[in-house]
């Protein structure tokens, strides 16, 4: 999330495999287990694996801090070091071959937040660009970690939706609708610029445009919690989340700003907010 707020790690995976009836007949390979990733985040910094394997991969990110963090995957281009990286120009284009994948968006102080984000061999580096308080976003503090993604892929896939969110230029479509109860998201950029889906629970008689107002002069306690999502998705990406809901009135949010206009206004300034109604 673009404008809110170790102790361990471990890395589970597993595998399908074939076994033999007493017929001789193969029975069929059960699914091969998504790998996970536990992230421990902190102000300001990463906890977690140097190395990772290539292939679907579910990342949780446990908040350990006392701001808001989010975990945003981005793939450097070939060749590129972690130096070049952060040298570049935030409010300039993307240089090419730099992907940005998604990831757990957002984690609350003691929260926790996931994402499952399919891997491709390479250089890799988590930032969280959340700002603190003083308006500094949590990379100019420090809070990135670079780490390497190696291997050839599992046969691992992410779960069927039950969901799909499209994020386009500059909104929001969901088909079908939400529901109550557990239920699979796939998140799909279909948009020409970057975006980001920040999933809100607003409070009793607040509205999504209340929040937007809140957000450009955050006053007072919050009129929205946020709760899931997630972070910085390029053209043509996706990320999978699951959700556990109770009936109520909820928000999509994308921070994101416009890289088009000298304002950068964030997108959800151009429209990109929209409210949801759970049954």
């Amino acid at each position: 999330m673009s404008r809110f707020p170790a102790l361990g790690l471990s890395v589970l995976a597993g595998a399908g495999f074939l076994t033999s009836g007493c017929g001789g007949n193969d029975e069929a390979a059960p699914p091969a287990v998504i790998p996970s990733v536990m992230v421990m985040a902190s102000d300001f910094g990463f906890q977690m694996p140097d190395t990772l394997t290539a292939g679907v991969t579910s990342f949780r990110l446990m908040n350990h801090g006392q701001e808001m963090h989010h975990l945003s995957l981005i793939k450097l281009a070939e060749g590129m070091t972690m130096a070049q990286f952060q040298q570049m120009n935030p409010a300039g284009p993307i240089p090419d071959g730099v992907l940005f994948l998604g990831g757990p968006n957002p984690a609350a102080p003691g929260g926790a937040a996931e994402a499952i984000v399919d891997l491709a061999p390479g250089r890799y580096v988590a930032i969280c660009v959340i700002p603190s308080p003083d308006g500094q976003p949590h990379i100019a503090k420090g809070m990135a970690k670079e780490f390497v993604v190696t291997g050839t892929a599992s046969t691992a896939t992410a779960p069927s939706p039950d969901v799909t969110v499209k994020l386009s230029d500059f909104a929001f479509t969901t088909a079908p609708e939400l529901r109550a109860g557990r239920q699979v998201i796939r998140v799909e950029n279909t948009g020409s610029q970057s975006h980001e889906l920040v999933f809100v629970k607003l409070e009793p008689g607040k509205g999504i445009a209340d929040f937007a107002r809140w957000a450009e002069h955050p006053e007072g306690p919050p009129p929205a919690t946020p709760m899931h999502g997630v972070a910085i998705l390029g053209p043509g990406q996706s990320n999978t989340v699951t959700v556990d809901l109770v009936a109520g009135d909820y928000g999509f949010v994308c921070f994101i700003p416009d890289i088009t206009s000298p304002e950068r206004k964030p997108h959800l300034m151009l429209g990109m907010m929209q409210q949801v109604k759970v049954m």
